[in-house]
């Protein structure tokens, strides 16, 4: 019976890629990512800042672009282009599953170019929703993403590190100013950070806005320094 079932679930909703969001193969389950992208994994080139497109040295935001942020670094592992399909099932249509092979893929963008953010910080941190919203959602897709980059690195992670206090208007609504004006006081620390080097996890980096107000909240808490990584940035 219960075979049963996996089958009649696996025809109402197919194993698909997790990163173009393509239905698999069946030889392809396993590893869940499709031929064609498993043979060139489209991460973010080396030598382009993932917010401007121009030449960076440092495999992450160039320092023109960082210059406006709180936080010391920042870098992502995917164009948000390349990657939509797959985060849109994953965040939207209840691909919930879809979290353990990002955050794989995730960890092994990390391990490829940015081995200093493993061995450089001490806790991995994950931008929160509000309550209400990961109630409605089912989860934090950023916490999961999170779990499985801990479990394939060993970097400790604290999932509820920060707080959001408040249930704001959608970043994606608003004008780049409007944005800032919109997190202010939103986030608060839960977790003792003094003198720790934090890596502040996101899904999508558009603005900055949210995660320039996390670091924030995290220095004000006594942090010695507060990297970001973003999964995708648009």
């Amino acid at each position: 019976m219960r075979r049963l079932m996996g089958w009649a679930a696996d025809l109402l909703f197919p194993p698909r890629c997790a990163l173009c969001g393509e239905v698999l193969a069946v030889k392809d389950c396993a590893e869940g990512l499709c031929k064609a992208c498993r043979e060139e994994i489209p991460f973010f080139p080396e030598d382009k800042c993932p917010r401007c497109g121009g030449k960076t040295d440092t495999g992450g935001f160039c320092e023109a672009c960082l210059r406006p942020f709180a936080f010391e670094s920042a870098c992502a592992a995917f164009p948000y282009e390349r990657v939509r399909t797959a985060i849109h099932l994953f965040k939207y249509r209840g691909g919930k599953g879809f979290g353990e092979g990002l955050g794989r893929l995730a960890a092994e963008y990390l391990r490829q170019t940015h081995t200093e953010l493993l061995s450089g910080v001490d806790v991995m941190i994950p931008v929160p929703l509000h309550p209400k919203k990961e109630r409605r959602r089912g989860f934090n897709q950023t916490i999961l993403l999170c779990r499985a980059v801990s479990a394939e690195t060993a970097l400790p992670l604290c999932e509820r590190g920060l707080l959001r206090r408040k249930d704001t208007t959608p970043q994606s609504l608003l004008s780049p100013a409007e944005r800032k004006e919109n997190l202010r006081g939103v986030f608060v620390v839960n977790a003792d950070v003094a003198g720790k080097r934090v890596l502040l996890v996101d899904d999508i980096f558009t603005s900055g806005a949210t995660c320039g107000e996390c670091a924030r909240a995290l220095y004000r808490a006594g942090a010695e320094s507060v990297r970001v990584f973003c999964f995708a940035a648009a």
